[in-house]
C-alpha cells in the first residue's frame, strides 16, 4: 500500500520529532464526573480474557467469511444492547478469498504450515529452484518453476510484508509455477501464518513451510505446489455504534474486526469494554458523543473500512462535528524473539507505540501511561521519516491509525507489532491480559481527560495543516492496494 506503510503494523525505527508540550486548560466537567476511569467498575483482566477467547474462538476471520460474519453479528448484538447506543452498518462488495490448505509434493509429501493468503487456488508443477534473498524473481529464472524463498531476515515478521507481496506479484508476472516461503522457525509455530494481509489476489499458488520441512526440499526436484482455496463474491460490513453525549461533536474510536488468533485483532475487545464503560455513565459525564467503529477490510485492504471512515470524517471535520480519533490494535502483547531456531518468550512486554499528532494528544498519552504504569510504550509523532513541506510531515501511525492521521483528523493510535501478530499458533500465550487491561484503562483515561477539552486545543497543528493542504501543499497518499495483482 502506498500510504507510507500505513497498515503494516508498527516499526520503531522512526525519526522521532519531539513535541513542545504546554499545559492546556480543559473545560470544567461536572463535579461528580471522574477525570479518569474508576478501575473498580471496569472490566477485569479475566473478563477481557474471556472476551478475547470468544473473539479468537471464531477462528480465522478472513474478510467476508462465515466466521467473520458471525463475529460481526456477535459484536453488533453486544453493542446494540447497551443503553442509548445506536448501531448501523457500512457495506462493501468484495471478491473474497476462501481460505484452504496448502499442498507441497517434492520427493514425497512436505508438511505445509499454511497457504499464503490470497494466493492462486489450484495445483501446478515444475522444477524447484531456490532463489536467495535479493535475487529478483523474473521469467528468466522462474518461468514454470516453483520458487523457494527464505522468509526475510528482519527484526519482526510484519516488516516482511512488502517483500512477500513483491515476490508473489513478481512470480505471477514471471509465470512461475508457485512460491514456497521457508521460515527459520518450526512448523508448529508458523501454522496458519497470515501475511501479506493486503487482500490482493495473486496469480500463483504460494505456501509457507517451517524450518523442519525445509530439509525435504531439494532444488532441481520436480515439485507440485497447490492451494485448496477458493474465490467468491461477497459483501462485508463495518459497524458504527454511536453513544450520544451532551454535544453532537464526536470522539471516534476505531479498530478492525477481521483477523486471526488472539492478537490480530483484539482491539475489538478494548472497544467493547470502553463502550460498556461509557454507556454506564450518566449523560452529564459524556461531554461529547462517542462513535465506536468496528471496521472491516483490514485483511482485504481494497475495502479497508477504516480508510473509508476516515475519508468521511475528513469531509466533515471543518464543520466542527469531529473532535479526534483514537485507534487501538494488538494490545497486551508479550515479546517473543528468535533463539536457538524458534521463537521464545523473553518475559517482557512487546514494545508498543502510542502515536499522537498534536501536543495536547501527546501530553494526554504520557499522563495516561504514567497513571496506569504501562511500560515499554513510546509516545511518537509517526513511524516514517518526516518529509519537509508535506502535511502531515510524517504520514504513518504504524497501523490503521494512519488512515485518520493522514486525512488530518486529530488522531491517537495504540499499537504493537510482535512476532505473534500473524502467527495464531501461540494462542492465549501471546497476550498478557493484565497488561492489556492497563492499556485499555490508559486509553479510557485519555478519552475521559480529553472529552471536555476545546476542539481547537486538541487539534493544535492539524488546523494549520488542513489550511496548508487546502492551499495546495502535498499530503499523504490514500491509495489502497489493488484487488487483483497485475498480470505479466
Amino acid at each position: 500500500m502506498s500510504l507510507v506503510q500505513p497498515a503494516r503494523c508498527i516499526a520503531f525505527i522512526a525519526v522521532i520529532t519531539v513535541f513542545s508540550l504546554q499545559p492546556t486548560t480543559p473545560a470544567v466537567a461536572s463535579a461528580d464526573c471522574s477525570p479518569s476511569i474508576d478501575e473498580r467498575s471496569f472490566a477485569s483482566a479475566a473478563q477481557l480474557r474471556a472476551l478475547n477467547a470468544t473473539v479468537a474462538g471464531f477462528g480465522v476471520r478472513a474478510t467476508g467469511s462465515p466466521a467473520h460474519n458471525r463475529l460481526i453479528s456477535w459484536l453488533e448484538h453486544r453493542v446494540d444492547r447497551l443503553p442509548r447506543v445506536s448501531v448501523r452498518s457500512e457495506p462493501f462488495a468484495i471478491q473474497r478469498w476462501k481460505p484452504g490448505p496448502g499442498l507441497l509434493l517434492s520427493g514425497g509429501v512436505v508438511p505445509v504450515a499454511g497457504a499464503i493468503p490470497y494466493s492462486e487456488p489450484g495445483l501446478r508443477s515444475g522444477e524447484l529452484v531456490r532463489l536467495p534473498a535479493g535475487t529478483p524473481i523474473t521469467a528468466a529464472n522462474a518461468r514454470g518453476k516453483v520458487v523457494l524463498r527464505d522468509f526475510p531476515a528482519l527484526d519482526r515478521g510484519y516488516l516482511a510484508e512488502p517483500l512477500l507481496d513483491k515476490d508473489m506479484v513478481d512470480a505471477g508476472k514471471a509465470d512461475a509455477a508457485g512460491v514456497a516461503v521457508a521460515f527459520p522457525f518450526p512448523h508448529e509455530q508458523v501454522k496458519g501464518y497470515w501475511d501479506p494481509h493486503l487482500g490482493t489476489h495473486y496469480r500463483v499458488p504460494g505456501v509457507f513451510v517451517g524450518s523442519d520441512a525445509v530439509a525435504k526440499l531439494v532444488p532441481g526436484t520436480r515439485t507440485t505446489i497447490g492451494v485448496l482455496a477458493g474465490r467468491a463474491p461477497a459483501v462485508t460490513r463495518s459497524l458504527v455504534a454511536t453513544l450520544p453525549g451532551l454535544s453532537s461533536e464526536r470522539i471516534v474510536l476505531d479498530t478492525n474486526t477481521d483477523g486471526v488468533g488472539w492478537v490480530q485483532e483484539n482491539g475489538t475487545v478494548a472497544l467493547l469494554a470502553l463502550a460498556e464503560h461509557f454507556a454506564r455513565l450518566p449523560l452529564r459525564c459524556r461531554p461529547r458523543t462517542i462513535e465506536f467503529v468496528f471496521a472491516t477490510g483490514h485483511l482485504h485492504r481494497p475495502a479497508e473500512g477504516s480508510e473509508f471512515r476516515a475519508r468521511a470524517l475528513d469531509a466533515e471535520y471543518d464543520s466542527g462535528s469531529v473532535a479526534f480519533a483514537f485507534v487501538l490494535e494488538h494490545l497486551g502483547t508479550r515479546e517473543f524473539l528468535p533463539r536457538d531456531g524458534s521463537l521464545q518468550p523473553t518475559g517482557l512486554a512487546e514494545l508498543s507505540g502510542w502515536f499522537a499528532g498534536s501536543p495536547v494528544l501527546a501530553q494526554s498519552a504520557l499522563t495516561a501511561l504514567a497513571g496506569r504504569a504501562v511500560d515499554r510504550t513510546f509516545v511518537l509523532p509517526g513511524s516514517d521519516l518526516p518529509v519537509p513541506g508535506r502535511v502531515p510531515a510524517q504520514c504513518s501511525f504504524g497501523g490503521i491509525g494512519t488512515h485518520f492521521h493522514s486525512h488530518l483528523i486529530p488522531t491517537m493510535a495504540m499499537i504493537s507489532g510482535p512476532w505473534t501478530l500473524w502467527a495464531p499458533s501461540f494462542g492465549s500465550e501471546a497476550v498478557d491480559h493484565e497488561r492489556m487491561r492497563r492499556q485499555v484503562l490508559a486509553a479510557g483515561d485519555a478519552i475521559t481527560a480529553l472529552a471536555p477539552v476545546p476542539r481547537d486545543q486538541i487539534a493544535g497543528p492539524y488546523l494549520e495543516q488542513r489550511q496548508a493542504r487546502a492551499a495546495g501543499a502535498p499530503t499523504c497518499s490514500h491509495d489502497l492496494p489493488p484487488e487483483w495483482a497485475p498480470r505479466s
